[in-house]
């Protein structure tokens, strides 16, 4: 989920302010919103049922101690009491995390504040607020969003040119029957940041615009569905009219048709092939002369794998570096690689067997190796753990090799640290967390607790969970439901406060063996006291030893002077 010019910088500020949100921040302000504002306090009791009563509301999670909360708590009630006033159907909400975590947790909050937007009462569909976070901006904003998410033109010559301006595929309905026209604006609203919607009934323009498309006929009584890549009106595609027209159909359609047969990636395209469920098959190059000579063959190849692989062109002069998030060498361009985002296997061409890069042919053998099944993914691991560093580290160390191995003991509880080494919080993070896994004698053979941590960045591993920001703390509590997909357990998140006497809590709580960490802390700290004391003993019988030792052989220095002086005497 990292592209690395571009994502992995934009991606690690993200994650940044995500772990900086949970962390604290300005400490001024009230982050609870004024209870005379326009702002609506939900709760488990009350959310599904507001949710369905108002079309459109802009939800904010957050908990009390967190200080860019504080900051946004008195613009949201402005925003709100604006929105009051002049779009009372637009409504601004606040879920207290702290009070209501259930209710936190299954809207897969990370970070505070989250603000989402939530239309129709479809909660599962709710999209992440990118807007401002002033009250003015706010306003503006959910304004906005208020408007028709389908295009409507009056002429024929206003949606061509509206069609000659496009620069990015968009979604077109002809045609539409009632029930058919309510799915494409519901798909409408929930992509509407993505693709531009349109629609059209009226006759004279649906037969202008027949002319326009040449491999698909729109002219008929039945309703089309089309999505239109920018220039491309020869080459079309068109919903399959067998198919039951639906919300999800439809948006798959879109998800696998709006990409053309070989794109590019850059900072327009990226997330539309990140959020694709398709795996992504990379062609990097170091001149558009490089990429001229391949792009028609790669075309042809789109087109036969469409709806099965996204192929896509890759600028190695501005994004190289994203070949070592796929674990291919970025110094050996032309490339080729496929990424199956959904279980982050990569698989790519021999660097060492075509240093020049592969070609066309070799491409295309590697292509239909892969979806029959004859690749062995490439997989990225740091190297385990030596005996020595497993007994010296309370914290037991998680790399690709062995993370199965430590996760499937589903006897014990497997708390997990996910982490990367640029991360300032997961650094600060990582004393406490060492302190936690002493705590439990985490690498002990006899533990209940199993405290581990990995770095997410440089081990290719299955997580059952969606990581978007770091550090992420899993439990898998013993033998927990198993996930069918990745074959572990299903984990719970942690979202408090990252201090130990919380964590050593919520391995209690959550935790299916209930192990006591404050009755452990404890014996650990009397032990720790005892070992002070032996050691204080003993330094200080030592210091004595030393101390009579060194009166004996001053005692003997002496004896030994007296003796000298006699025999001098006797001389």
């Amino acid at each position: 989920m990292k592209f690395w010019k571009y994502s992995t910088n934009v991606l690690a500020t993200l994650l940044a302010v995500v772990s900086l949100t949970q962390a604290g921040g300005p400490t001024d302000g009230d982050a609870v919103a004024d209870p005379n504002s326009a702002v609506v306090k939900l709760t488990s009791e009350n959310f599904a049922s507001f949710i369905e009563e108002n079309p459109l509301v802009l939800t904010e999670f957050f908990a009390p101690w967190c200080g860019y909360c504080k900051m946004l708590g008195p613009e949201f009630s402005k925003a709100a009491d604006s929105l009051n006033e002049s779009y009372p159907k637009i409504k601004l909400a606040q879920i207290d995390c702290t009070e209501d975590e259930a209710l936190c947790m299954e809207h897969g909050i990370k970070g505070y504040p989250t603000l989402k937007i939530i239309r129709d009462g479809d909660n599962k569909a709710a999209e992440d607020y990118q807007g401002p976070r002033e009250a003015e901006g706010i306003v503006e904003f959910m304004i906005k969003q208020s408007l028709p998410a389908v295009i409507t033109h009056e002429s024929f010559a206003d949606l061509n040119s509206f069609i000659d301006e496009q620069s990015k595929p968009f979604v077109l309905q002809i045609n539409p029957t009632a029930e058919g026209n309510a799915t494409f604006i519901k798909v409408a609203n929930q992509k509407r940041k993505d693709y531009n919607f349109v629609s059209v009934e009226d006759k004279k323009i649906i037969k202008e615009l027949g002319k326009k498309f040449k491999n698909s006929d729109i002219t008929g009584k039945k309703p089309s569905y089309l999505i239109v890549q920018p220039d491309q009106f020869d080459d079309v595609a068109k919903f399959d009219a067998k198919k039951t027209l639906d919300v999800e159909s439809l948006t798959e359609f879109i998800q696998v048709e709006a990409v053309p047969y070989f794109g590019e990636i850059n900072q327009n395209t990226y997330m539309t092939y990140m959020t694709s469920p398709l795996p992504i098959a990379y062609y990097f190059y170091k001149t558009p002369e490089q990429r001229d000579a391949i792009a028609e063959d790669l075309t042809k190849l789109g087109k036969k794998y469409r709806g099965k692989l996204n192929i896509v062109g890759l600028d190695a002069s501005l994004y190289g570096r994203h070949a070592e998030v796929i674990n291919m060498d970025p110094e050996i361009v032309p490339l080729f690689s496929i990424h199956h985002i959904a279980d982050n296997k990569k698989y790519g061409v021999n660097q060492t067997e075509y240093p020049e890069g592969p070609s066309f042919d070799v491409i295309e053998k590697f292509v239909e190796d892969y979806f029959e099944d004859k690749l062995k993914p490439i997989i990225k691991s740091e190297p385990l753990p030596t005996e020595e560093e497993k007994s010296a580290n309370p914290v037991v160390k998680l790399v690709a090799h062995n993370y199965d191995e430590i996760l499937k003991q589903l006897d014990k509880d497997v708390f997990v640290k996910y982490y990367a080494p640029w991360c300032g919080h997961c650094k600060k993070l990582a004393p406490i967390w060492e302190e936690l896994a002493e705590v439990f004698g985490s690498n002990k053979e006899d533990a209940n607790v199993v405290v581990a941590d990995i770095d997410h960045t440089n081990n290719d591993v299955d997580v059952p969970y969606n990581i978007e920001g770091y550090p992420t703390l899993l439990m898998y509590p013993a033998n927990g439901k198993i996930d069918k997909k990745t074959g572990l357990r299903e984990p719970i998140v942690f979202s408090g406060a990252r201090d130990l006497d919380s964590l050593i809590a919520f391995i209690k709580d959550k935790g299916a063996l209930g192990v006591d960490g404050v009755e452990l802390k404890a014996k650990l700290q009397e032990a720790k006291e005892a070992q002070e004391d032996e050691e204080d003993e003993a330094e200080a019988e030592a210091a004595k030893e030393a101390e009579e030792k060194k009166e004996e052989k001053e005692s003997a220095d002496e004896e030994e002077e007296e003796g000298e002086e006699v025999e001098h005497d006797e001389l």
